[in-house]
């Protein structure tokens, strides 16, 4: 019993070939190919091969069952799952915009009382509380420069209280590592944290061109076009002064849009990110996310709720060792007509036997991905003076050696 993956000799050029014995855990061999040729031979020399996990590819699904005809070929349930829930982002991202607006039903109770004007001034606080956190996220570099703002009016302080504290800007300077030019400057009251020159926008060679500009971004126009049609004008300046300044008004686009975009009335924001996340985690463990919204979603979208029932009911059938209920499901699955599905149904289908072979049995090829990691540390320290038959030598040689849990 082996389990066999491909590995990189180096990327995106050459690949090869390792096999692992599943009952030692220990590499039995490996090979410089992935061709089906290459691995048919390979594999012949091992004629007593019963059991083989792999991935889904193809290629050694055909050497396989060319060099070994009688053998048992599990798929790894890893990698199956994986394909699923990646097919299924894939068609969420097109399906859901990156906030959908959910409908939220209406009080039963109706309070026809008028409010009254404490009421009012609250309700109105906690919508320009929430319209001023939509309108404008801080962004990292501006939290970054606040914070250091904060630390040197700190010591602005420490220094002024120092000095009415009857210290010597010398004491002062020795005790706080300062310069004594810095003390003299920080005890000024017309000195501040904020550096004089921020926010006074400096010149730039767009500034004769940023009104027409601004007038092609709106209309769609390509950066390309922009750049042909200012460099007509006399703009001499590089392309990337242009992208730059393009980059940021289209952020400055989006991130007003987004702030007018506010859910109406009795409606609520939900974001994609959470339900993409219920591919992979239970409704318990997604935060921000809990059952009434999800019902809500649902009842709105009926075709998500189908896709995760599908995608739980699989998980299931591999947790249950259920063989009977595969063809159940890929009648079902096929029943959405969604295409990134079908072409999954369409893989496990092609390799069928295999997919079976792997709900029914416990072997996966965990091991073989774990050698392949150490085959990569083993690669990096050898690096500069690595053949591959100096690298296949060293690993089984590391394989024979006595091993200590």
């Amino acid at each position: 019993m082996v389990c066999i993956d491909d590995f990189a000799i180096r990327k995106r050029e050459s690949y090869g070939t390792i096999m692992v014995d599943i009952e030692t855990h220990r590499v039995i061999d490996l090979i410089p190919s992935r061709e089906c040729g290459d691995v048919v031979e390979w594999l012949k020399t091992y004629p007593n091969l019963k059991v083989v996990s792999r991935d889904g590819s193809i290629t050694y699904h055909n050497a396989i069952t060319k060099a070994h005809p009688k053998a048992v070929q599990v798929s790894d349930r890893f990698h199956i799952l994986k394909n699923l829930t990646l097919y299924c982002k894939e068609y969420l991202m097109k399906y859901f915009k990156a906030k959908i607006i959910i409908k939220v039903p209406k009080k039963s109770q109706v309070d026809l009382r008028p409010p009254s004007d404490a009421s009012v001034t609250k309700k109105k606080l906690i919508l320009e509380e929430k319209l001023d956190r939509v309108r404008y996220v801080k962004s990292d570099r501006e939290i970054s420069h606040e914070q250091r703002l904060l630390k040197k009016q700190e010591l602005i302080n420490t220094v002024r209280d120092m000095h009415k504290q009857k210290f010597s800007a010398r004491a002062i300077s020795k005790i706080l590592q300062l310069s004594r030019q810095t003390v003299t400057r920080y005890l000024d009251e017309d000195v501040t944290a904020i550096h004089g020159s921020y926010s006074v926008k400096r010149k730039s060679i767009l500034d004769p061109y940023l009104g027409e500009i601004n007038v092609l971004i709106d209309k769609g126009v390509t950066l390309t076009a922009i750049e042909t049609e200012i460099r007509q004008e006399g703009y001499k300046g590089s392309s990337s002064t242009l992208r730059n300044y393009a980059a940021g008004s289209k952020r400055l686009i989006r991130n007003t849009y987004n702030a007018n975009n506010i859910a109406p009335e009795n409606t609520e924001l939900v974001e994609r990110k959470l339900l993409i996340k219920l591919l992979y985690k239970q409704l318990g463990k997604v935060k921000g996310l809990d059952r009434k919204c999800l019902d809500r979603v649902n009842r709105q979208y009926p075709r998500y709720k189908d896709l995760i029932d599908i995608v739980n009911e699989f998980r299931q059938m591999l947790y249950d060792k259920n063989v009977g209920r595969i063809e159940q499901w890929i009648h079902r699955a096929s029943g959405l007509n969604i295409r990134e599905v079908t072409s999954f149904i369409n893989g496990i289908t092609r390799d069928i036997v295999a997919v079976k072979n792997a709900i029914k049995y416990e072997y996966n090829n965990g091991l073989a991905e774990g050698s392949v990691n150490k085959l990569k540390v083993i690669k990096r320290i050898m690096y500069g003076r690595n053949s591959f038959e100096l690298l296949r030598k060293k690993l089984l040689w590391l394989e024979k050696r006595p091993k200590f849990n």
